[in-house]
Formats: C-alpha cells, structure tokens, sequence
C-alpha cells in the first residue's frame, strides 16, 4: 500500500510540473529557482540509490562491517563538495547563464575538446548507472507487488520514471526528490531501530555473531573480510571521487543565489547521515537475523535487504516504509540519470560540434527517452548476469571520480590548468579505468582509485608543462575563494 501511494504521489507531483516547464532552463535546471533545503535534500537523494539501499545491505552480508569504508566519507564529503568545487560552480553558473556541468567546463577552458569529453563520460556513465538503478527498482517492486515478475516490474518501473521526468525535467525531478528525501530518511532511522531492537543493542550485536561464528570468520571487524588495501582504497575513493558526480554537482547549476551555499552542507550531511543507517541497520540484519552463510541468507544477497523486512514479526507498516523508501531512492537517482544524459546527448554534443539545433524543449524529452530505452538494455542484461549492485555502483561511481574529479578539482582552483590539460586527465582517467578493468581484473584495491590517480598526475603534469592561460574574470574571482 505504501509503496503504491508512493508511486501515485511521485506521479502526481511529475504531472503537476508540466506548467512550470516551459523552456530547456526549467528542463535542465529548474528555472535556478532553488534554496538551501530543496536543493540539499536534491542532493541526498540523487546520491543515495539502490546502491545505499539494497546494496550496501548486500555487500555487507557478502564482506562484513568492512562495507562502511564506503558511506564514511559522507560525514564531511558534504562540506567538501560545498566548499569546493559546488561554490565555485554557482558562481561560473551565475556569469555565464551555465544549464549543464560540460558548460560550465567550456566556460572555464574554452575551446570544445574539454566540454565535449566530459558530454561523452556523462552520457556514457548515466547510462550505465541508470541500467543498474532499474535494475535495482525492478528487484524492489517486485518485493513491493510479488505477483509480477522481474522483467515486468523492470517495464513498470521506467515507465514511472520516464512519464515524470519527461513531463516535468529538473522541476519534476527536484519536487519528487524532495518528498523522496523525507521518506528515505525516515524509513532508514525506522529500519536501523527495529533491527537494534531485534538483536538486542550494540551488546546483542557481540552476543548474536558469536553465536553464529561470525566472530570467527572477521565479519564485525572494522574491515570485514575485505583486505586493509580495498577498504582504506573505498574510503579515499568515495572522499575525492564524490567532487566529481555529475548528479550531484548538477544541483548547484540550480540555486537562485550563492547565499543557499551556507546551509546547503548541513541540509545534505543531515540526510545524508540518516539515509546511511539503512546501509548499518538492514546490512546488520542480513549477517544476524537472516541465519545461514552470510551472502547465501537470501536467493540474491541484493535481496537480503528485502529478506530481512520479510522476517516473522516484522511489522507490515515498517516493511511497507522501507520498500517505499527503496523505490524512492533508486527513482531519484534515474530520473537524475534521465535529465542528465539527454543533456549531454541533445545539448552539449551538439554544441561542442557547433550543431545548436538539438537544444530545444522537445528534443530534451526525446533525449531523456533514449537514454531510457538505452538503460532498460542495460538493466536486462544486469539482471540476467545477477551482479552486485554495490560493485556495479562503485564501478559508475568511480568512472565519473576517475574522468571529472581531478579536472573540476584542481582545474576550477588553479589557473595553470588548461584546456589541453583538462582534456588529457580525462581521457587519462577513462582509459585507465577501462584498461584496468579489461587487462588487470582482481586487483586488491578498487580499480576506479588507480584510474582517478592517473587522472590527477596527468593533469598536474601537463598542467606544469603548460603556459598558463587568461581566464574570464568570473572565473579568476571563483577561484580565489
């Protein structure tokens, strides 16, 4: 019932956004009509997706409390992201009229090679991690409505995605983002206490591994069963890497005023960190409740989130909270996905090659549903190798870490970065990443980490090698601060 209603109030709020969308800047950006508390709980939600809520839970019941390595940065990334590369966005954003983060790119650098490759790393990555996300929702519905199957709750849930973000881009995308917000922050706080209360406390923890020798096997260790080399590597890859997530740097392009940067790390870190308690409360309940091997509690371990809810005793209205909250976390990431990769297809690759009449209105739409239609492939194929969620998720993450971190980082801070420069670190970062992941698999630290360190000592090299280039004066002030 939860889960439906949820649905219909998406819908409803998608719909209603039709009337405010009347040309590509209410499409791409929202009108830059945003404050500090819609654009932060924007943020948090398009972050956290399917890979917080089904499968953190998933990988910790495959490796253990090291899973955690992932969500701590979220306790200061917020603060680094504003004070960073987000304030200096809002600025280039509000000099040069920017609706998408190759723009402001090309604004920085000038020439087209820059604005171009970071079009082709987003529209590459959103379609990618949009296929995982619904592969994601398709898993999650079909807990929420267990009478259809798999490939149809597949269906079923882009169509819910595809008919608000089509009506109502950004503007449908940041109103649903919002109520998805408060629903994922809640049902995480819900889901940790229930699990607390089930196995007795922190001291019930202690108590219920031993009992299932999972003290033995390193589970409740600070790194699980993962080596020192892969933790720590998650923790400094989600530290820096998150300075390059085109989802959530595209929320800044929206604030009306450089005042919302103020209150905009407390808004996100806020929820942010009760969003986590999900990935701690139900990744717990995997290892502890479910019984048997960890990983093997479930018929898929992105399933023993949802395992879990379906345990004796567990209250129907906690279980129909959570599966609304996992519905409402994957839809904000894909319609995000959605708007961002038919901007990269219908308005920065046209521009880039100097083809503007891909930019209106109706081509954004079209845009947004091959992206949708390219994804649903995706999603299909994902569902058909049964994956991890989580690993996947890493790889997307890390390939817009690898590409956009090192340039947006260092490029809008210092002057000597040029647009050579720029576009050798990205390509740099794609390579790598693509070349690790080919040649060198199994490695024991996260292949996206190697490749975002390519990125940055590429970019610093041909950054000192470079004569340093005049820059618009938005630009120099920006990175003064």
């Amino acid at each position: 019932m939860i889960p439906a209603l949820l649905l219909l109030l998406t819908l409803a709020i998608g719909l209603a956004a039709v009337r405010k969308t009347r040309d590509s800047a209410d499409f791409f950006v929202a009108g830059r009509r945003l404050g500090a508390l819609r654009a932060g709980l924007a943020v948090a939600a398009s972050a956290f997706s399917g890979f917080v809520f089904l499968g953190g839970p998933g990988l910790t019941a495959q490796v253990g409390f090291g899973s955690l390595f992932i969500v701590v940065p979220a306790g200061f990334t917020a603060a680094l992201l504003c004070r960073t590369v987000g304030r200096r966005l809002v600025l280039i954003a509000e000099a040069s009229g920017a609706q998408t983060l190759p723009e402001s790119i090309a604004f920085r650098f000038g020439g087209r090679a820059p604005a171009a490759l970071a079009a082709v790393a987003i529209l590459a990555g959103s379609v990618i991690y949009l296929g995982v996300q619904l592969a994601a929702l398709a898993r999650a519905a079909r807990f929420a409505f267990p009478d259809l199957s798999l490939m149809t709750c597949l269906a079923l849930g882009l169509a819910v995605v595809l008919a608000y973000s089509l009506a109502g881009g950004m503007v449908a995308s940041v109103n649903t983002d919002v109520l998805q917000g408060v629903v994922m922050a809640g049902a995480a706080v819900a889901a940790f206490c229930w699990v607390m209360a089930e196995v007795g406390g922190p001291a019930g923890v202690a108590g219920s591994a031993s009992a299932g020798g999972l003290e033995a096997g390193g589970f409740l260790e600070p790194l699980g069963v993962l080596d020192p080399a892969m933790g720590f590597g998650f923790l400094l890859l989600f530290s820096i890497g998150t300075l390059g997530q085109p989802h959530m740097l595209h929320k800044f392009l929206m604030l009306k005023s450089p005042e919302a940067l103020r209150y905009l790390p407390a808004v996100i870190g806020g929820a942010q960190g009760l969003s986590i308690l999900v990935w701690v409360g139900l990744g717990t309940g995997a290892l502890l409740l479910l019984g048997g091997a960890p990983g093997n509690a479930s018929a898929h371990p992105d399933e023993a989130a949802l395992a879990v809810l379906n345990l004796p005793g567990t209250p129907e209205l906690l279980a129909g909270l959570v599966a609304a909250a996992v519905l409402a976390a994957i839809m904000s990431t894909s319609d995000a996905f959605l708007n961002l990769g038919a901007a990269a297809l219908c308005r920065d690759l046209p521009r880039a090659f100097q083809r503007e009449r891909f930019s209106s209105l109706a081509a954004a739409r079209l845009g947004a549903l091959v992206v949708g239609l390219a994804a649903l492939g995706i999603a299909a194929w994902h569902l058909s190798e049964g994956s991890l969620i989580a690993l996947l998720g890493t790889l997307g993450f890390g390939a817009f870490a690898a590409s956009l971190a090192p340039t947006l980082l260092l490029g809008l801070a210092w002057q000597r970065i040029t647009a050579r420069a720029a576009t050798l670190s990205m390509a740099a970062g794609l390579g790598s990443l693509a070349a690790i992941e080919s040649l060198l698999p199994g490695l024991p630290v996260p292949s996206a980490l190697l490749a975002m360190a390519a990125g940055f000592l590429v970019l610093l090299a041909a950054g000192l090698s470079s004569r340093q280039q005049p820059v618009p004066e938005p630009v120099r002030l920006a990175m003064t601060l």
